[in-house]
Formats: C-alpha cells, sequence, structure tokens
C-alpha cells in the first residue's frame, strides 16, 4: 500500500512538473503584445556549407530565417540571397530566393516564433588552389514588416484640466510595456500634451533597434541591389495612425493628414501628431509602421586543394 501511494505520488509530481514547463515555454500574454526588438534573423544551416572542403567537392548551401517578431510574412515574401562572392565561380544562384511557405512570428502557440529553410543547392569551386583558400561566405535576408502599437492615451483639452476633469491624466510618457509589437523598428516613447485649448498633441519617437537597414515598404528586394535605388529609399518608412481616426500628424510634405513616409536620421526620428479634444476620455493610440528589412550573416570556409 506504501509502494503504492509513493507511485500515485511521484507520478503527480511528474505531471506537474511538466505543466510548469509547459507554462514556462508559453507564458499568458496579459498585455497586447510580447515586445521586444526581434524580426526576421538568418544563419547558414548547419554543415550547409561545412567549414572545409576540396576544391572541386559538392557541398550544400542553406540558411534558417527565424522570425522572432510578431508579424507574419506571406510565404515567397521573406527573402534571402548570397552575395559578396563571385556566384559564378561557386557555381551558385544569383538571385533572391523565398520562402516555400508562410512565415509565422511568434504567438501564443509559438513563443519562439516561426522558421524556414531556404535552398541554395550545391556548392562547387573548381577554380585553382595553391594548398588551401579560406573564404567568407555571405548571405542576405529581406523582408516587408510591419510594427504595430496599442496604447493607452488621455484625450484632454487645456479647458477641461483647467476644469478639473480627472477621468486620465494627459502629460507623460505613455509607452509602456507590452504596448508595442515585436519588431526591429520600435516605437520608444510617445509624449503627450495639450497643444491649444482645444487639441491634444502625441510626440512618437521611432528608432530602428534591429541589427539591420531599413527600407520604404514600397521598394522591392530586387529592387534594392541597385545602388541608387538602395539610397533613395534607405531609412525610409511608412507610419499611418488607425486609432483615434482624427488624428493627423506633420510630414515632410506639409500634409497634415494620417498616413505618410518618415525618414530616420541617425537611426531614429520623432514626428508630432495632433487631434481635437472636445470631450474628455481614454482611449488607445493605434499605430501602423511599414517597412522592408534586411539583415546578414556570414561564415568563413577554407577550400583545400584537391
Amino acid at each position: 500500500m506504501k509502494k503504492y501511494l509513493i507511485i500515485i505520488f511521484l507520478i503527480g509530481l511528474i505531471a506537474l512538473t511538466s505543466c510548469d514547463k509547459e507554462e514556462e515555454q508559453n507564458p499568458e500574454l496579459t498585455t497586447s503584445f510580447y515586445g521586444g526588438t526581434g524580426g526576421v534573423s538568418i544563419e547558414f544551416k548547419k554543415i550547409a556549407p561545412p567549414d572545409k572542403f576540396d576544391q572541386g567537392e559538392e557541398v550544400p548551401v542553406a540558411v534558417i530565417l527565424k522570425n522572432s517578431g510578431e508579424y507574419n510574412i506571406v510565404s515567397g515574401n521573406a527573402k534571402a540571397e548570397i552575395y559578396g562572392i563571385n556566384l559564378e565561380t561557386f557555381n551558385l544562384p544569383g538571385e533572391y530566393k523565398g520562402t516555400t511557405g508562410e512565415l509565422r512570428g511568434k504567438g501564443e502557440f509559438n513563443i519562439d516564433g516561426g522558421e524556414r529553410e531556404i535552398d541554395f543547392g550545391n556548392l562547387k569551386y573548381d577554380e585553382e588552389v595553391i594548398n588551401s583558400r579560406d573564404t567568407i561566405i555571405r548571405a542576405r535576408v529581406c523582408y516587408p514588416y510591419q510594427t504595430k502599437t496599442d496604447i493607452p492615451v488621455c484625450i484632454k483639452s487645456s479647458l477641461s484640466e483647467e476644469a478639473g476633469e480627472s477621468v486620465c491624466e494627459i502629460e507623460g510618457e505613455k509607452v509602456t510595456e507590452g504596448t508595442i509589437s515585436s519588431a526591429p523598428i520600435q516605437i520608444t516613447s510617445v509624449n503627450e500634451r495639450t497643444r491649444t485649448s482645444d487639441q491634444v498633441r502625441f510626440d512618437i519617437k521611432i528608432e530602428n533597434q534591429g541589427t539591420g537597414k531599413v527600407y520604404s515598404n514600397d521598394a522591392s528586394c530586387e529592387e534594392l541591389r541597385d545602388d541608387s535605388v538602395k539610397i533613395n529609399k534607405k531609412d525610409k518608412l511608412l507610419l499611418e495612425v488607425i486609432n483615434p481616426s482624427d488624428v493627423v500628424c506633420g510630414f515632410r510634405t506639409g500634409e497634415e493628414i494620417n498616413k505618410g513616409i518618415i525618414e530616420l536620421d541617425n537611426n531614429e526620428k520623432t514626428i508630432s501628431c495632433w487631434m481635437e479634444a472636445e470631450d474628455t476620455y481614454t482611449d488607445t493610440l493605434r499605430i501602423t509602421l511599414s517597412y522592408i528589412y534586411t539583415d546578414t550573416t556570414s561564415k568563413q570556409v577554407t577550400i583545400y586543394e584537391k
């Protein structure tokens, strides 16, 4: 009987431990977003290519794309290319290759996000090698991405403030943990203040906190291989205020609208937006940032004379 009770206790303990581990792997989300600066990373698949191989030997080349942000990328839109070497000499394709399935971001049932493999076939180096040769193989990932917000804000005119309305506080920083989606481009600050007697203003700071480069959302990965296009599209992204619906922003074009292109300077930009505030109430500031993002990886290999 005693042995039977011990077995029951051990089974219960194992089940409890398993539940605890599962909860650690899939933590319950209590805010709008998990948050973070993750997007799509790229790395060479293990032994594809290997660290060392012989002249004339065929070796596989493949990369793994991992999406640790919170935006899902449809099949084929996340792309990778090999660059920085003479692709013809190495018998490798000279164009971008896309994923063959959706590359999902992190979520409730997959806290680490999704991943996809892109296969570039076999590398083969037939050129002359004397003893050995070291070279670096580089790969680039290029993908469309979005950053979204769900930031609690206070809509209140200065007249309402003077009248002693206490529904919410207008002054101060509004960005808190869980109000910005995980992405390499982040909204790091939203400061709110009254603009005139019947307007409220939002000063929105945007930063590139990833390790890669950002380009305008209307560019394609293939177009960005052209240096003149790359220079023209670099550090630009589309900002759109979804809610409140009557918010407008001051874009460089001079238009006061809710949607426009902004350009980062030294990886950051602050833009001011505002709206009429006739009543006093709480709301959420929902912004979408849309852009193309690129990142790179590299691997040194040694080719031996055959």
